[in-house]
């Protein structure tokens, strides 16, 4: 089989890695990423699985995002001109995306003497991006390969545990809250820079905010995701911790307590999908978090 991804020997020395590393692939001329089978992707997937907008900045407001004005095909078609930012969900919903997920983590797995391996739920993810253009500052609740295929960019990292760049509050989940954090100039004295060009990948750990700037050039990187049995349960954790905060009763970070935390988890096995039946009767998340949970906990508007 050919080798899609490489992970120089002894750089993985535990199953969940708290800093970011560098690999290798070999997708930069994979037929999977040409643009016009980026294009039909784009136009078969469902609307909630294409986001896409025009010029934003590290720490744009979520609600006030640009559109572009155009379709999920045309921004892909138009991405040198239309000033975009886009990503396709979930394309292993594709079974050939599927196929060059699976095949990328199962070496993974194999050449981390499978201390990487068991990968659950596996997602992949891919980025579209016109020259200059930015993702802005955010944390994702998964492992990640950030695997660059066509063009360049940089990448601010930062550690979730460092309370100067990101709060305690803000590093916890809840139903709808958006990726977007709130970034300030100053923390790029703290980030960890990584430029990537094609060929070129970084690990990014569980939770740890960034934010990217495209070079200029198109951009198109394939991000692949999964969890592992800790990483499950640091999410249930991050949920509870989201929930109790709601109601006023302040938080310690994950790790200070572990008995009380298997409580939390244990509830959070209990009430999920509970939370999740309700939702489906009523039809809306926000009428669901005010039955579940009362108003106090339901997320302000905007």
């Amino acid at each position: 089989m050919t080798t899609l991804i490489e992970i120089e020997r002894g750089t993985v020395t535990e199953p969940m890695p708290l800093k970011t590393f560098r690999v290798a692939h070999r997708l930069a001329d994979h037929p999977l990423f040409a643009l016009d089978r980026l294009a039909r992707l784009a136009g078969s997937l469902p609307a909630d699985r294409v986001e896409f907008n025009g010029p934003v900045a590290p720490n744009q407001d979520p609600g006030l995002t640009p559109s572009n004005g155009l379709t999920p095909e045309e921004t892909v078609r138009r991405i040198e001109q239309s000033k975009s930012w886009m990503v396709l969900k979930n394309v292993e919903s594709d079974p050939e995306y599927k196929a060059l997920l699976d095949a990328c983590l199962d070496q993974v797995a194999e050449q981390t003497g499978g201390l990487m391996g068991g990968a659950r739920q596996r997602q992949a993810f891919i980025f579209v991006t016109s020259p200059g253009n930015v993702t802005p500052y955010h944390s994702d609740p998964e492992l990640n390969f950030l695997l660059q295929v066509r063009g360049s960019k940089r990448m601010s990292l930062f550690d979730h545990r460092d309370r100067d760049v990101v709060s305690a509050e803000n590093t916890e989940l809840f139903p709808g809250k958006h990726r977007n954090l709130p970034y300030e100039d100053g923390f790029e004295a703290k980030a960890t820079h990584q430029h990537i060009s094609p060929g070129e990948g970084i690990f990014v750990p569980i939770f740890d905010p960034h934010w990217v700037q495209n070079g200029d050039a198109v951009s198109i990187s394939f991000s692949i995701t999964w969890h592992t049995e800790e990483t499950e349960r640091l999410v249930k954790l991050s949920y509870v911790n989201a929930v109790l905060r709601k109601f006023g009763w302040p938080q310690q970070d994950a790790g200070t307590h572990e008995t009380w935390e298997d409580v939390k988890v244990a509830a959070y096995d209990i009430l999920r999908p509970a939370y999740d039946a309700v939702k489906r009767l009523v039809g809306d998340r926000r009428k669901a978090l005010a039955i579940f949970f009362g108003r106090k906990a339901a997320p302000a508007a905007g």
